[in-house]
């Protein structure tokens, strides 16, 4: 029924319902890192390695990002909405985990928190598409942008 229509959102729905789906299976078949650091694209990995070292202005714990205690309203409503509905709109969920990237002392730290907090309380938690969403905060499907502080050439968002 879908391909019937001409409703302006179809290309969007079968972009995520097909392409978006399939890439996420493919990363995680053929990529055994696929659960880590190490399974980003060399450019993102090698950008920020480069930056790891750069101020943060604000970091927090484990602890206090599962329990949505940052001085960002939007990012917490984004993680109070994973924790209780199980599921963040994919925008919301992009910044969710960039801002996790922005507040880790590292970018291994910062990986390794998003899959954490991703796998324990999202519908697709341990899915090809819950991995693949992650990476991509992290720069996975997508290219190199204008070099920043933390993020290096990692696409910013605010």
């Amino acid at each position: 029924k879908v391909s019937a229509t001409n409703s302006l959102g179809k290309e969007a729905y079968l972009e995520e319902l097909i392409v978006r789906r399939e890439l996420a299976a493919n990363y995680v078949f053929y990529n055994q890192n696929y659960d880590s650091f190490d399974g980003l694209p060399e450019w993102a990995k090698e950008t920020l390695n480069k930056h790891s070292t750069d101020t943060r202005q604000y970091t927090y714990t484990l602890g206090e990002l599962e329990d949505a205690k940052t001085h960002d309203p939007y990012w917490n409503a984004a993680q109070q909405e994973m924790k209780i509905k199980g599921k963040m709109h994919g925008y919301m969920r992009m910044y969710w985990g960039k801002k996790i990237l922005e507040w880790s002392n590292t970018p291994q730290k910062a990986i390794e928190t998003a899959l954490y907090l991703n796998n324990k309380y999202e519908l697709d938690g341990r899915d090809p598409n819950g991995y693949a969403g992650v990476a991509w905060c992290f720069g996975k499907h997508d290219r190199a942008w204008k070099e920043r502080n933390v993020f290096g050439k990692v696409r910013y968002m605010n």
